[in-house]
């Protein structure tokens, strides 16, 4: 990874570091697109941004994020297209590991330029298409559907999967866009293409890890051997910082 994570930068060299580094301080309105848990809008209060809102198609996401940051505006989307907001009304926009997952990838920028003031930054980041890309566990769902459903029923039971990946209320299958079916990777090609299709310039693009995969998946079989998770979730961490091809970070402007 490029980008140099300064002291006061609360994360480490993966995409919420990034992220957090590229977001304009002082500003009047920042828009997390797939808030999650709401930590990065959490984090971001410290650089005295006006307002701060997170929104996700999950509903249990922004349940918990709600309850646990009760500082931070968040808004449950029960449609991603059109967003509850005026034009120009966001400074900047985040967009963290959320596109791969989407199906209207350009009409969702276009949808989020709309909302973003003149000149606004906005902060993207997917997963890199690259050597180890086919170990992505997000895919395990859809190129093996009988081995993934006999697992985590077998992990959590038979009715948790069934709300989680046949009758999602969200319109997911899991944490995918039903209509996407599955968990794409990028090129800096192919990010900048869809960016340039919605009236974005890529100002810079940045990354981070190269064996995170593999790691990622030794690191499941010896969770339990504290010494060893340790060990690599460590290797994970000087990856990132040494590589930049597993995830794919952009920073984009919108094009007046």
């Amino acid at each position: 990874m490029d980008t140099r994570i300064e002291a006061d930068n609360p994360y480490r060299y993966d995409r919420y570091g990034y992220a957090w580094h590229y977001v304009p301080a002082d500003s009047q309105a920042h828009l997390d697109f797939g808030s999650g848990r709401g930590s990065l809008l959490e984090a971001l209060k410290a650089k005295r941004i006006g307002r701060l809102v997170g929104v996700d198609i999950s509903q249990d996401a922004v349940r918990r994020a709600g309850e646990q940051y009760r500082q931070v505006e968040f808004i449950h989307l029960k449609h991603t297209i059109p967003l509850p907001f005026e034009d120009n009304c966001f400074t900047s926009v985040t967009l963290m590991d959320v596109l791969e997952h989407v199906g209207r990838q350009v009409e969702l920028l276009k949808e989020l330029r709309r909302i973003m003031a003149d000149d606004g930054v906005l902060i993207v980041t997917v997963p890199g298409k690259y050597l180890f890309s086919f170990l992505d566990m997000g895919n395990f769902k859809f190129r093996f559907p009988r081995l993934h459903r006999w697992y985590y029923c077998r992990k959590h039971s038979r009715e948790e999967y069934e709300r989680r990946y046949v009758s999602n209320p969200d319109g997911l299958v899991g944490d995918v866009s039903a209509e996407k079916g599955f968990h794409e990777h990028f090129t800096r090609q192919k990010l900048e293409s869809l960016l340039n299709s919605a009236d974005f310039a890529v100002v810079s693009f940045d990354g981070s890890g190269f064996f995170s995969r593999p790691i990622g998946i030794a690191g499941y079989f010896v969770q339990r051997i504290k010494p060893l998770h340790k060990l690599l979730q460590k290797l994970i961490a000087i990856d990132a910082r040494l590589f930049k091809s597993a995830n794919l970070f952009c920073r984009a402007q919108k094009i007046s």
